[in-house]
């Protein structure tokens, strides 16, 4: 059985995440750009770009998702495919253009000064023990799915469930 404590910390990361990805939201809407477009952008940075399954990893999305991230961005001058090293036709990086970098410094800076804006009231102290407590919590997480435990625990979750009782007569 789950403690309380154990429960009403996952609902206040979650709480929190929302609260802090809406936030985000609302200031990329300013810049017209999605929360994927963003990332995409942060993720362009080098100026050899990336391959779309490369950004379709890094934004945990289908290749056919990006496809569509990219299209957009190409749209808005932002972005341009370009043929792999030596003009392999068969490899496809994305760069940024100058546009799309100008931008994406733009908006990681206000992005940045928006989180330091949001979460300084908190004091330095208890951001540096929430950080700490948080980069445990992300260690565990992390391992938990690097060894494939995650499989494990979710079907132990399942199988020890109760099944729910149809509604129908």
């Amino acid at each position: 059985m789950v403690s309380s404590i154990e429960l009403e910390l996952a609902q206040l990361i979650s709480s929190t995440f929302i609260h802090l990805d809406e936030g985000d939201r609302q200031l990329l809407k300013h810049f017209g750009l999605t929360t994927t477009q963003y990332w995409a952008l942060v993720h362009l940075e080098d100026p050899q770009g990336r391959s779309l399954s490369e950004l379709a990893d890094l934004l945990i999305c289908d290749k056919s998702n990006m496809t569509s991230v990219v299209d957009k961005l190409e749209k808005a001058h932002l972005a341009k495919r370009q043929r792999g090293k030596d003009g392999d036709r068969r490899y496809t990086r994305v760069i940024l253009t100058e546009e799309g970098q100008a931008l994406r410094h733009k908006v990681k800076s206000a992005r940045e000064q928006m989180i330091s804006t949001r979460l300084s009231p908190l004091g330095t102290p208890t951001l540096q023990a929430l950080k700490q407590a948080l980069q445990q919590s992300t260690t565990l997480l992390e391992s938990q799915f690097a060894s494939g435990e995650v499989p494990t625990l979710i079907e132990r979750v399942i199988s020890s469930e109760p099944l729910p009782v149809s509604c129908n007569p």
